[in-house]
């Protein structure tokens, strides 16, 4: 004989009843329960249900947040190419005269990328649905603008040394 356990919906103490009992009573606070049949059944599917939602919105979540890194790690990588052109160019212009200056013009847009791209970016992270826990949720505002600022100018000083060493050999 299989004995089911629900909880009393008064006092949450745990209830014991057969399978194909329809009434029965809460030994804790003498609720008389009704029991609907199958109602188990329809409980245990509708959690199932609920928990494949959860895990699906938790993997979309996963995904934006890895295309939105991805692209910050793009904007790195072309800030330190960028860099490393800028001062190579910078140097060729310096030593011919009447030479436009392009590596100046570059080294000028990096300097405004370095304010206007990472406030454009923080505003772009994902935002977490409530299914998320706290330590998975990524950052935004202004703490993300001043780290990706931060990150960026230490990736341009990294390509201001290899250009640096560049120009020596050269």
């Amino acid at each position: 004989m299989e004995i089911m356990v629900m909880k009393c919906p008064n006092c949450s103490g745990d209830i014991n009843y057969d399978p194909g009992q329809r009434v029965t009573k809460c030994p804790y606070c003498d609720s008389v329960l009704n029991i609907k049949e199958g109602s188990d059944r329809a409980v245990l599917e509708r959690t199932k249900n609920e928990f494949k939602n959860i895990e699906h919105i938790r993997y979309e979540y996963a995904r934006s947040v890895q295309h939105w890194k991805t692209l910050t790690y793009l904007y790195y990588g072309l800030v330190f190419v960028l860099t490393i052109t800028a001062f190579l160019l910078l140097d060729f212009f310096r030593n011919h005269s009447g030479g436009y200056d392009l590596g100046g013009i570059i080294f000028m847009m990096l300097c405004i990328s370095f304010l206007a791209v990472p406030a454009v970016f923080s505003k772009t992270v994902p935002i977490p649905p409530k299914e998320v826990e706290q330590p998975l949720r990524l950052r935004s505002g202004l703490p993300a603008a001043v780290r990706m600022t931060v990150t960026a100018l230490l990736v341009a000083l990294g390509g201001g040394f290899i250009a640096y060493l560049i120009m020596e050999i050269l």
